[in-house]
This record gives C-alpha cells, structure tokens and sequence, in this order.
C-alpha cells in the first residue's frame, strides 16, 4: 500500500492497540508495509513477544516492539505506550457479554475516553477508533433498507437502559449493541467537547474474513470471527462446551456463548486486510478527517457461505459439514454510499477496491484448512 500525501511523515511511530488480535496483527503489517514504525499494546508482554516478534522482525527489523497495557481502564493507563507516537489506532474493544448493562457499557467507554486523553497529552497528530456494526443498526431480516454515515442503534441503546431480569441470548446482544453505540458517542462527544490537537476518524467494520496470519496464536475461538465461520462451516449451530481460558466474559458460560454467536446471522463480509488497510488510511492520509468510515463490502448469509466453499472446492467436502443453518429469513440492508467511499480510500492506497470475496474464502480455508487444498 501506498500514501501519496500522508498527515504523518513515514517513518512516524504509530500505536496500535490490542495489537496481538486479528485486526491489531493485520493493522501492525500494513503500518509497517506503508513505512511506519510500530508499537503495539498487549496486555502480557511476555506471553507475546517471542511470536509477534518473528513474525515482523524478518522484514522489518528493529521496526516493531511491544508495551504492556494490562489494564486500558486504569488512569493514565497509556502515558508510556503513548509516548513519541504520532498516530495512535484503536483496532478493536474488549468482548463484553452480559446482561446487566452496568457490567458493559463502562468498561467500554472508559477504555475508549482513557486513550483519547493519553493521546492528547502525548501530542499525538491521528487517532483512529475501530466501532463496530452493532453501533449502526439493528439486524432486521426481511426488511430493505438503506445505511448511512449517519445512523446509530438508538434503539439498542433504549432497550437495554430498561430495567430487565432477563438474560436471554437477545438481551445480550441487545446490551452488547448498546455499549458499542455508546461507546462510539463518547468518542466523537469528546472529540468535539475537548477540540484535541490530533485528527480523529473512526472505522466502522462488520465480519472479517480471510487470512489468519498466526494460527498458533491469534485467538481463533468462539468470540473470534474466524472461530465463528469455522463452526458455520462445521453446521455446530448449537455448540458444544469450550473453555474459554484466560478471556473474561462475564457470567455467561461457554455453552451459552456459542449459542448467542451462531444463531445470530451473518450480515456485511469485508478481507481482514482491506479493514486494516483502511486503518492505516485513516491514520496516515491527510485527506481523510472526522471521518465515519465502513468496512462493509458484500452482504452474506452464514449459508451463502458454506455454499460459497463448497463452489470454490468441490473436491474437498470436508470443509462443509452438517445441516445449513436454519434461519428464515435475510439481512436485506445495503451500504452504497459508505462502500463506495471505502473502496474510494481503498484505491487512493494503491488497492484495486476491496478483495473479491472468492479470494477471501480461499485465504481463510488456506489458512484455517490448509491441507490438500486444491483451488
């Protein structure tokens, strides 16, 4: 990728945050493809450092290194990470699942308000926040309509500000979705409260598919999209029990936790690089300022997906197992306008628009399924 006229000289040290997830990793590699020095945060340093430094350090030597941030709502949790940095990307918010909305919605927000001040204290010149599609709108199947810019998810943000009991699957993602929204109001809130001395944009992505750069370490579970399109390509649409490890999900066990993810469809697709590519773009290209951008490309059913591997290799059934999923019913939402700008930004860095969606299933079965692969 390339920046024609970058808002910070190349060369410049960038931040990128949670750096040892998948959008982080895929993040740091187009920063430093782009030019950029690296510093990423991770919560554990020494669990980190051995695999994320021989991933980079063969191409890029002495331009990446790690900080430890083991907790982001701690005051002042990012002074030293901050330090020097330029531009600061924010790839991706801890996973939250609850019920009870006093157990989500601060924790993201303060997350988000902590690097915020951290990155004007530093001086930082860019700032980028990754939201999500939760803070859009609502998935409604069955009814066309158009996304804009503009829009946000009110009404996930109602819904979960009402005094419930409730604990099933769709109050859950119903407290989810409002935490997210919230979370992206209190960033464009304080930007425009604290006037910083840096530019912010925010990239707005929905799944994210292809490439896995390290399957030995990335998380590929439940909670990750890779994990989530595995088991749709599995058919374990009700789950089995996992471990869920060292992550914190609060009281909802992992049984429950599967069953909440694979029975809510898949929607809008995009590569994992196209989204990271338009991080770095936000961050790097002065043209791109207080903007909301989508990482959408093509709107797809978990179904449409298994029927997409099964197209591109007809000599590996293997790789689509079980019954389609039994949804009745589509997401029928289009993003004209904000695709259209993505893909503009998108070749403004030199890619032709975003990835084909074949060659994105072929890059996620190479990586996730990579024996005997024959297309």
């Amino acid at each position: 990728m390339h920046i024609a006229n970058p808002a910070i000289p190349l060369g410049s040290l960038v931040v990128v945050i949670g750096a040892n997830g998948y959008m982080g990793l895929e993040t740091c590699e187009k920063l430093l493809q782009a030019g950029y020095r690296v510093r990423g945060t991770v919560r554990n340093v020494e669990q980190h450092r051995g695999w994320m430094y021989n991933l980079f350090d063969r191409t890029w030597s002495g331009k990446f290194d790690l900080v430890q941030v083991p907790d982001f709502e701690a005051e002042r949790a990012f002074e030293d990470a901050f330090r020097g940095a330029a531009g600061v990307i924010y790839p991706s918010m801890p996973v939250i699942f609850d019920a009870d909305p006093t157990k989500v919605f601060g924790p993201m927000v303060r997350g988000v308000i902590n690097t915020l001040e951290s990155a004007a204290r530093a001086g930082v010149q860019r700032y980028v926040l990754s939201s999500s599609s939760k803070a859009v709108a609502d998935t409604i199947y069955g009814e066309p309509r158009e996304l804009t810019e503009e829009m946000f998810n009110h009404e996930a943000v109602e819904r979960a500000r009402q005094k419930s009991t409730d604990s099933s699957f769709q109050r859950i993602v119903d407290v989810y979705s409002a935490g997210r929204t919230l979370a992206e109001f209190a960033f464009w809130d304080w930007i425009k409260t604290n006037n910083p001395p840096f530019v912010a944009n925010c990239v707005v992505p929905d799944g994210q598919f292809g490439r896995v750069l390290d399957m030995d370490n990335l998380n590929t579970g439940v909670t990750s999209s890779t994990g989530q399109l595995t088991r749709a390509l599995q058919g374990k649409w009700e789950g089995v029990p996992l471990p869920l490890g060292k992550q914190s999900f609060s009281h909802v066990h992992s049984w429950d936790l599967v069953k909440l993810l694979t029975h809510v469809d898949q929607a809008f697709f995009t590569d994992v690089q196209d989204s990271a590519r338009l991080m770095v773009a936000a961050v790097a290209s002065k043209s791109i300022r207080n903007e909301r951008i989508f990482a959408y490309h093509v709107n797809r059913t978990w179904n449409d997906l298994r029927s997409k591997v099964r197209e591109l290799f007809p000599d590996r059934p293997e790789l689509v197992k079980g019954s389609d999923q039994d949804v009745s019913g589509r997401d029928m939402s289009y993003a004209p306008g904000p695709i259209a700008r993505a893909e503009e930004i998108l070749r403004d860095i030199g890619q032709p628009g975003f990835t084909n969606e074949d060659d994105v299933i072929r890059d996620f079965v190479a990586s996730v399924f990579p024996q005997d692969m024959q297309k």
